[in-house]
C-alpha cells in the first residue's frame, strides 16, 4: 500500500468568534490534505510569550509563585509573560523581570523558542537566560498579578516539579532546555 505523504491544511473559510485583550478565537472550516473538512476547527490566537530563566550569582534561580485561576491552583514559574504589539521578545523577557520581581540583569542569552501549542494556538514562547543579577528593586505588577519571587536551587525546583509545584508544562520546558544550554556552553 502506498504511504500517504502529509499535505497542510486549507482554510476554508474564517469567522471571529471571541477577540478581547487576551485572545481572539477563530472557528475555521479547514480541509486536510487527505480531503476530510473539520467544521469548525478552533483556533486560538495570542501573542508570544517569554520565560526568563534568571540566575543570581550563587547560582540560585529566581522564581515566581502565583494563582492560576484555571486549575485552581498556586504555580512556581519561571518570571515572564506576554510579548506586547511591536515589542521584541528580549524587551518584553527584561520588562517581565524587572515587573515580576524587581530584579534586572546584565547578561542575556536567547536560548530557544517552542510553540505554546501548535495543534490549537499561535504563538511562540522565547526563552531566556538572565545572568548578572542586580540588587533588586520594587515589583511593578500588573492589575491582574499577585506574585511572589525567591531564589531556589535547581534541586528545589526539581523537587517542586516532582510534587506538582512547579507544574507547568512550558516552564519545565524552558527550565531544562536552559539546563542544557548552562551544560554544553563553553567555559569562560
Amino acid at each position: 500500500m502506498p504511504r500517504h505523504e502529509p499535505k497542510p491544511w486549507e482554510t476554508l473559510s474564517r469567522t471571529t468568534v471571541l477577540q478581547d485583550r487576551w485572545m481572539t478565537l477563530h472557528a475555521e472550516a479547514c480541509r486536510l490534505g487527505n480531503g476530510v473538512v473539520l467544521d469548525p476547527y478552533y483556533v486560538i490566537e495570542e501573542r508570544d510569550w517569554v520565560h526568563v530563566y534568571a540566575r543570581g550569582a550563587d547560582g540560585r534561580l529566581l522564581t515566581v509563585t502565583q494563582y492560576r485561576h484555571p486549575g485552581g491552583l498556586f504555580c512556581t514559574e519561571l518570571p515572564g509573560g506576554v510579548v506586547d504589539a511591536g515589542e521584541a521578545p528580549l524587551a518584553a523577557a527584561r520588562r517581565e523581570l524587572r515587573e515580576e520581581t524587581g530584579f534586572s540583569a546584565a547578561h542575556w542569552v536567547e536560548v530557544g523558542r517552542l510553540w505554546a501549542n501548535p495543534a490549537r494556538q499561535t504563538n511562540r514562547v522565547h526563552i531566556f537566560l538572565a545572568e548578572g543579577l542586580d540588587d533588586g528593586g520594587a515589583q511593578a505588577l500588573d492589575e491582574a498579578e499577585e506574585i511572589v519571587h525567591q531564589f531556589e536551587t535547581e534541586e528545589e525546583v526539581k523537587a517542586k516539579m516532582a510534587s506538582g509545584a512547579f507544574g507547568q508544562a512550558l516552564h519545565v520546558a524552558s527550565f531544562y532546555l536552559v539546563q542544557e544550554h548552562l551544560r554544553t556552553r563553553p567555559g569562560p
